[in-house]
């Protein structure tokens, strides 16, 4: 069967990829016990050739303020040079969960932070997109406020509460498949190097080398079955403290100043290990949330090592070009597509241990194609329960490659 196919198979454009479309949502956020905030999100996809734009506001008294802003593939030289840039500043909460596969889900603390970040990114894209390299930069810097346990207490005599960063990004992606938007038989490969580097000399600078590699295989008419695989390694590239006693004095959260001395040292100890097993053996790209294990929840499982399996069959039940105005939502929808996925994967900071023990997270999403952008809905099951994923873009990618 495999030997009945061209390959790589001859290139197709997507119909109505380069029409106009546009979405205007709001984004509730509720994070039980801290707060809650209604941002308001608008897309517009192919604003310019194949320019995408993103913006999003907190216009509504709440919590939690939200402000973004992006313009994707605006191209600088005809479709040879693509320019992204845009910014985010959030207050908003973070969790962060204990290191591991073995961590519960409810081992973790919380942060309700102020957060920016800038960027700006380069793509390049040849021979009708098979091949396309990256070049981006981006720079952050957070502030935090107060830190929460899993049981509600917050804390704020926090020590050491602002951090800075740079990341530069390299990639590439060889597009060996039959439609660049929505592929239904070929090979795409994509590996990113990532380096990370704080402005604190006490936090370790690491770099993150990820491939991912997807295989479509195409069966009846409008049936395809995908599966991929996803590898993560990171290592050190400039050491920060790793001496816990020293990193206990620059991080604590001056529990001796607390009502809740007993909540205030567990949950200190947790944010310390936190980032001295990060300092030690650095963080490669995290499992749980969009992207891998749509089970658990954003950056769920972490280590310096990991890895993902999918199996995922995908039918589209019509590709019928259907002009849309809903005034919220409008475009060109070409596809209406039907997904069941069974996905396992694992992280470890000792690569051989990688593979001992794994989770699994299994599913069914409903997606459609409109103006060149894909709108899903994933629903998933795991250890942890029931998790629903809404977001743009199909699942499994790999940073902005391809996006």
């Amino acid at each position: 069967m495999v030997l009945s196919y061209d390959f790589p198979p001859e290139r197709s454009l997507s119909v109505a990829e380069t029409e106009i479309g546009w979405l205007v949502a709001p984004l509730p956020i509720v994070v039980e016990g801290i707060g809650s905030g209604i941002p308001v999100a608008a897309t517009v996809s192919n604003v310019y050739k194949s320019s995408d734009l993103l913006m999003a506001k907190t216009f509504f008294e709440g919590d939690f303020e939200v402000s973004l802003f992006s313009l994707s593939k605006f191209p600088v030289l005809d479709e040879k040079l693509l320019l992204s840039f845009g910014f985010t500043d959030f207050y908003m909460a973070f969790r962060s969960y204990d290191r591991g596969i073995d961590s519960g889900k409810e081992d973790y603390y919380q942060t309700l932070e102020k957060f920016n970040s800038n960027f700006v990114t380069f793509q390049s894209q040849y021979y009708k997109k098979r091949l396309e390299l990256l070049l981006s930069y981006s720079t952050g810097g957070t502030e935090l406020e107060k830190i929460y346990d899993v049981d509600g207490n917050d804390f704020s005599n926090i020590q050491s509460p602002e951090r800075n960063w740079v990341d530069n990004v390299i990639g590439t992606q060889i597009d060996l498949t039959d439609n660049h938007l929505d592929p239904s038989e070929g090979l795409r490969i994509e590996i990113l190097h990532t380096d990370t580097n704080y402005g604190l000399n006490d936090l370790s600078d690491y770099a993150v080398n990820d491939l991912n590699i997807t295989a479509y295989f195409p069966f009846f008419e409008a049936h395809k079955l995908l599966f991929n695989a996803f590898q993560s390694r990171s290592n050190i590239t400039e050491n920060g403290l790793v001496d816990e006693n020293a990193f206990r004095n620059k991080f604590g959260l001056g529990c001796d100043l607390e009502k809740e001395v007993v909540a205030c040292q567990n949950v200190e100890a947790r944010r310390i290990n936190y980032w001295l097993k990060r300092n030690r053996s650095s963080k490669a790209t995290a499992l749980g949330g969009l992207n891998r294990m749509r089970a658990y929840s954003l950056g769920r499982f972490y280590a310096a090592n990991s890895s993902n399996y999918v199996l995922e069959y995908r039918l589209n039940y019509s590709e019928k070009i259907t002009p849309m105005n809903w005034i919220v939502l409008g475009g060109v929808r070409t596809v209406l597509q039907a997904s069941f996925f069974y996905e396992i994967g694992s992280v470890s900071d000792h690569i051989s241990q990688l593979h001992e023990k794994m989770k699994s997270s299994f599913g069914v999403g409903f997606r459609a194609i409109i103006s060149g952008l894909i709108y899903r809905i994933d629903i998933a099951k795991g250890e942890d329960g029931i998790a629903p994923t809404i977001f743009i873009n199909y699942p499994l990618s790999l940073g902005t490659l391809g996006s």
